[in-house]
């Protein structure tokens, strides 16, 4: 009884990116950073048909359509708005099960000044903006 699986484990970059590309991994563990702090860099990157990211050949004509006219629409409010139909779409058809989200965390000294944390995490911080204040 049960599932019989066949385990690879690829330790080679290139090699797992060609079983990905290629749909030889019908279940993988991969991560995604953003590399903009914009909806489309998962959403789009990672569901729609047509991106090369699409790994998991996740197929939904809704959103599809979706994606393509909020990445056209100028209105932030109304792309929001869309992006968040898409992730409800996502998520209901789960063709991904997230298993970590890592959390940005920062010390620092209290004489440390001008730092600006971004959302992208500690390679976006704008080290020049930093100074000790004495």
């Amino acid at each position: 009884m049960g599932i019989q699986v066949h385990i690879h484990f690829e330790t080679n970059w290139p090699d797992f990116e060609s079983m990905l590309r290629n749909h030889q991994a019908p279940m993988f563990i991969y991560a995604w950073y953003a590399d903009f702090p914009d909806p489309d860099n998962f959403l789009g990157t990672l569901f729609y048909s047509k991106s090369k990211y699409n790994y998991t050949r996740y197929y939904h004509p809704e959103v599809d359509r979706l994606l393509e006219k909020a990445r056209s629409e100028r209105g932030y409010l109304k792309r929001i708005e869309m992006y968040r139909k898409i992730e409800s779409i996502v998520l209901e058809d789960a063709p991904i099960i997230p298993m970590v989200h890592h959390l940005f965390q920062m010390v620092y000294q209290p004489y440390v000044r001008g730092v600006e944390v971004n959302a992208l995490g500690g390679p976006y911080i704008p080290m020049k903006k930093i100074w000790l204040k004495k």
